[in-house]
């Protein structure tokens, strides 16, 4: 630590904590020093390097466990630019994933649920289940599906189902046959409801990841509506970029 330097020294801290599991090649779930061996380590207050653990937390570099210290995270879960599921999304980092069903009920939906959603009249079945990751609440998705779509199987929409799988799998399987074809999603901030706070394990009011997604069949029409809360500080939403065509502004 260098006190002659602008920067504050818990912002060194950080980085040398950084550097630390680098330069010993530390993966998820290894074990950091306590804060008493790294007052020794650096020269720093407990202050300090408090400070610097709520940063590398906030960042997803470190997580802390109570009454057992701080340990390297594992990647926070990413959100893929893919008609995939839940599941297929999970799995393919390594996260073992799993629902807990909320509701599941054949609906009308009011008049503000179809302005916000763009739906049209008729019944649906609608979905509301918890999505978890390694056994913690991450996000809370409702599903919005026309019954005229479900080739009148809605014995299939029950807990034993709808906690065991993906959606996506039995839409898609061959008691009701659908193909999707692809989806537009919306992402905006939000901030967690009470209600919500509870479910997805996060202080209420605090920041969350809001996606609208709209699937489509190939012949164009829409068959899934979705509404997905995240847990801002626990997800991530990636999106990959590339260069206009030639020719085009």
């Amino acid at each position: 630590m260098d006190r002659r330097l602008p920067i504050p020294l818990y912002v060194q801290l950080e980085k040398a904590l950084l550097a630390y599991i680098r330069d010993r090649r530390l993966g998820p779930g290894d074990r950091l020093p306590t804060e008493g061996e790294i007052a020794e380590m650096y020269g720093v207050s407990r202050q300090t390097i408090r400070q610097a653990l709520v940063r590398l937390v906030a960042d997803g570099f470190v997580e802390r466990v109570q009454g057992l210290g701080s340990f390297v995270a594992k990647p926070r879960p990413t959100h893929q630019p893919l008609l995939t599921s839940f599941t297929q999304n999970m799995k393919a980092q390594c996260y073992t994933p799993q629902y807990r069903l909320i509701e599941s009920a054949t609906v009308e939906v009011s008049f503000e649920e179809q302005a916000a959603n763009g739906m049209p009249d008729g019944l649906y079945q609608y979905v509301e289940r918890l999505l978890l990751v390694d056994g913690r609440p991450l996000a809370c998705a409702q599903t919005w599906l026309p019954v005229e779509a479900l080739a009148g199987r809605l014995d299939l929409f029950t807990p034993e189902v709808l906690e065991a799988s993906s959606l996506y799998e039995l839409l898609q399987g061959p008691e009701i046959g659908l193909r999707l074809d692809r989806g537009v999603e919306t992402v905006r901030a939000a901030i967690a409801s009470d209600e919500l706070a509870a479910r997805i394990d996060c202080p209420p009011n605090s920041p969350t990841l809001l996606v609208r997604r709209v699937s489509y069949t190939p012949s164009n029409r829409a068959v899934e509506w979705t509404l997905l809360s995240f847990a801002a500080d626990r997800y991530e939403y990636t999106v990959e970029l590339a260069q206009p065509p030639k020719g085009r502004a």
